[in-house]
């Protein structure tokens, strides 16, 4: 991420950020009045906005225990100012469409109604994060399955993607997840990106716990933007120590006629790292084998599901909080689950491991895949 890109971000971080607590501010007084006297105190609440700039400081910044505590406490507050922002617009919403029936109601509401809608704010808002809280730690086993009759032998594919190891996800996420995998037999373990974020507190104790994972066929991993925000080629050697293959511009016959294809995110192209064309991947695929393509994003081109017979995929966390869900549809053609494409083919856009920011989900399960290839 360059530094235009860097500051670009942060500027519309903290305008959001403003103007999510202007109207939590808005709501506070318009229920109760009284407030309003003590302005200058609830204008604080602007104050704790930039202690979010914290959470992408570098890795030595936030490492212990109690740092740990401060990023989840930080990211709940945001996390429960935006789901109590985002329903509250759709109240606001409400509330001005009633301006149009002026003989029925007021045109403003009264402190008693405003107070009933900052309690049903705040109770969904929490209830959100208390629920995305424990939802973000049961990940679940989905199982697909494709037939193909170019595959030679019955094979078990795990797929992994969107992790995001970080100050909030360590060992103990990696100590979750590799026994479920292992208890699954894989044949074959593939994941599709956003391995790891700053902020890692023992990166050799997660290297030791994944190294774990079996699979005869092989580990194998592509990069994410994550990849390229955190630093492409420390990511590469921490993935790599952590027992997995880069595939990164990569096809290679792993065996029982199943060729894998992998493609860098396109992130590489705002970065001084090489970025290849996806073609040149697409290409050395041929008819004959099953072809397996590993890309971060689910996005295609015109005529590139006439090259593979399955395409995984991660990145959109299925929208990982409702209802953030909504905007990342807009966004994203392939949301998350198995797609059939022309042709044949068939896309799986996983919805993620792990969770970027907080370890929150509301409405998309963090997920480890059974892809299980049938003849």
């Amino acid at each position: 991420m360059t530094l235009v890109q860097m500051l670009t971000f942060a500027a519309v971080v903290l305008i959001v950020a403003i103007l999510m607590t202007k109207y939590l501010i808005f709501s506070l007084t318009s229920a109760f009045p009284r407030l309003k006297q003590f302005k200058k105190l609830l204008n604080l609440l602007y104050v704790f906005n930039l202690a979010g700039f914290a959470l992408f400081k570098e890795r030595t910044f936030l490492n212990t225990k109690a740092a740990e505590i401060v990023s989840l406490v930080i990211y709940f507050y945001f996390t429960f100012l935006f789901v109590f922002v985002a329903y509250g617009i759709c109240c606001e919403i409400l509330v001005f469409a009633r301006r149009f029936f002026g003989n029925f109601y007021a045109k403003t509401l009264s402190p008693a109604k405003r107070k009933l809608i900052l309690a049903v704010l705040f109770l969904i808002a929490f209830g959100s994060v208390a629920a995305g809280w424990f939802m973000a730690q049961n990940v679940v086993v989905k199982n697909i399955e494709v037939r193909n009759p170019k595959i030679a032998e019955y094979t078990r594919v795990v797929q992994i993607s969107d992790i995001h190891f970080s100050r909030v996800i360590d060992e103990r996420f990696a100590e979750k997840i590799v026994p479920m995998i292992n208890d699954l037999k894989p044949d074959l373990v593939l994941f599709t990106g956003d391995y790891m974020d700053k902020g890692i507190a023992d990166p050799d104790k997660i290297a030791k716990i994944m190294n774990k994972i079996e699979a005869p066929m092989g580990k194998y991993a592509i990069s994410g933007n994550h990849e390229f925000i955190t630093g492409y080629f420390d990511c590469i050697d921490f993935i790599e120590k952590n027992g997995f293959e880069f595939m990164d511009g990569r096809v290679e016959n792993i065996g029982r006629n199943i060729v894998l294809g992998g493609v860098m995110d396109r992130s590489a192209e705002d970065t001084n790292v090489y970025y290849h064309e996806d073609s040149k991947v697409l290409n050395q695929f041929q008819s004959g084998n099953f072809n397996i393509y590993l890309k971060h994003r689910p996005e295609l081109e015109d005529g590139d599901s006439s090259h593979f017979d399955l395409m995984l995929s991660g990145h959109t966390h299925g929208g990982q909080i409702f209802p953030f869900t909504l905007f990342v549809k807009i966004f994203n053609r392939y949301l998350a689950g198995l797609y059939e494409l022309e042709g044949g083919a068939k896309l799986y856009v996983s919805r993620g491991t792990g969770s970027w920011g907080p370890p929150v989900r509301f409405g998309a399960t963090p997920e480890i895949t059974l892809i299980e290839l049938r003849p």
